[in-house]
């Protein structure tokens, strides 16, 4: 996978709803639901953005996801464990219970590469 482009859609859509569920997404009420940003993404001033609709934060997501599993991240590499990932994502906040459920959702452990998620 070098390219972003050479992500299959359905892994990139798998990985992203295992981190809205990490992020808290699917809690009713909840600021990513409120603000239609199902991966807590931020803007380049550090604070949570906002989508006009779910389909547009959901494309947001799914496109860090192939960043992320394609090594174009600014931040992320397909060699990094989904535990390493939690570290930088989380900004440390409770990496280790992120990584837990990111890992459950796809059925690995938190110490499974992004690069073994094919």
């Amino acid at each position: 996978m070098s390219r972003s482009g050479n992500v299959s859609p359905s892994l990139a859509r798998r990985i992203a709803e295992a981190i809205a569920r990490a992020e808290g997404y699917y809690v009713l009420g909840s600021l990513p639901s409120r603000l239609n940003n199902p991966g807590s993404l931020k803007g380049s001033t550090g604070s949570l953005r906002w989508f006009s609709t779910p389909a547009e934060g959901w494309r947001a997501l799914e496109d860090q996801v192939r960043r992320m599993l394609s090594g174009t991240s600014m931040w992320y590499k397909p060699s990094m464990t989904i535990r390493e990932v939690a570290k930088i994502y989380t900004g440390g906040d409770k990496p280790d219970a992120w990584a837990s459920i990111v890992a459950k959702q796809l059925k690995v452990t938190p110490d499974t590469r992004l690069s073994e998620l094919v």
